[in-house]
């Protein structure tokens, strides 16, 4: 492989051997799915972020058959994660670009942590591999301040098989060990594929200078939600864009739902303590932003928002 590109592949110590929910969907289950949960929303089910072209996964059975048989999945794994970096191949590379599910990232040849994720678990599905979503939002995550001081919040998410007697996780980023993971659902992949949308529009508005389309960037987070009722990144995000809207009501009920969703979220809390100082209340941000310091002890930032929280109460 080539160490300039590509992805570093992870062991992971494997769990119990127990049944395991349903993690992975084909395209038209999911479908399926995604029009079960959000009925309102027909249009999620245009983009399975992992699905792709019948070319690519033709390509990947032609990669897989040309190795020595009889071909092991770490070797088939081995290949395919080549190939997809390979100007040869697929002729992928890793770029900080906006999320665009697998089949256009293939046609663009580059995507970031979550595209280069779905290329590799659709590849890996079209030869008979076991490939699933990979949560490692708990080691490395993304936040962001927009304007007004409100946390916007990403997470971290890439593939992992099963190879042999151990599970093998590809971290495309070059963010590190995998030290404690979680595997996810397909469905809850595309809840994190909506909240990836959202946060692109937010950010590449503010590298260029231009103006945000809240309305857009909501509607990419309430999707994210409506997908994965529990997904509070997906809840705190639309609280910002509703308060961007000067939705304030709307925005302190999602706040308030992330905080309930993760109560070892900070983000959430900071955020609903900002928009009740603006809206006076004081004392309210300073629970709110004590629960914070519970979730994330020493936060220099939560410490200073809690001190002038605590003036304005002494002083109403």
């Amino acid at each position: 492989m080539n160490r300039g590109l590509g992805a570093v592949l992870l062991a992971m110590a494997l769990g119990g051997c127990a049944a395991a929910p349903q993690r992975i969907y084909g395209p038209g289950q999911l479908r399926r799915e995604l029009m079960r949960r959000a009925p309102e929303r027909p249009e999620l089910g245009e983009i399975v972020p992992f699905e792709i072209p019948a070319a690519a996964a033709a390509r990947a059975k032609e990669i897989v058959d040309g190795l020595r048989p009889p071909a092991s999945d770490r070797a088939k794994v081995t290949a395919l994660v080549e190939a997809m970096f390979d100007p040869a191949g697929f002729g992928l590379a890793y770029a900080e670009v906006e999320t665009v599910g697998a089949e256009r990232a293939l046609r663009r040849r580059s995507g970031n942590c979550l595209d280069l994720a779905n290329v590799f678990i659709g590849l890996s599905r079209a030869v008979g591999v076991r490939a699933e979503y990979l949560d490692a939002s708990h080691r490395v995550h993304e936040v962001r301040e927009v304007a007004g001081g409100m946390t916007l919040r990403s997470g971290h998410v890439t593939a992992a098989v099963d190879v042999g007697d151990e599970r093998v996780g590809l971290d495309f980023a070059r963010l590190g060990p995998v030290q404690r993971y979680r595997l996810m659902d397909d469905v809850e992949a595309v809840a994190h594929f909506h909240n990836n949308r959202g946060w692109d529009l937010i950010d590449r508005a503010m590298a260029s200078g231009g103006a945000v389309d809240w309305e857009a960037a909501l509607s990419e987070f309430e999707a994210a939600v409506a997908i994965e009722p529990e997904f509070a990144a997906g809840w705190n995000n639309a609280g910002i864009a509703q308060a961007r809207l000067g939705r304030r009501r709307q925005a302190l009920e999602r706040y308030r739902r992330a905080a309930e969703c993760n109560p070892k979220l900070a983000a959430p809390r900071v955020n609903l303590a900002s928009l009740l100082l603006q809206m006076g209340d004081a004392q309210g941000a300073v629970s709110e932003l004590e629960e914070a310091l519970r979730a994330e002890p020493g936060d220099p930032k939560v410490l200073g928002l809690l001190r002038s929280a605590k003036a304005a109460a002494s002083g109403q």
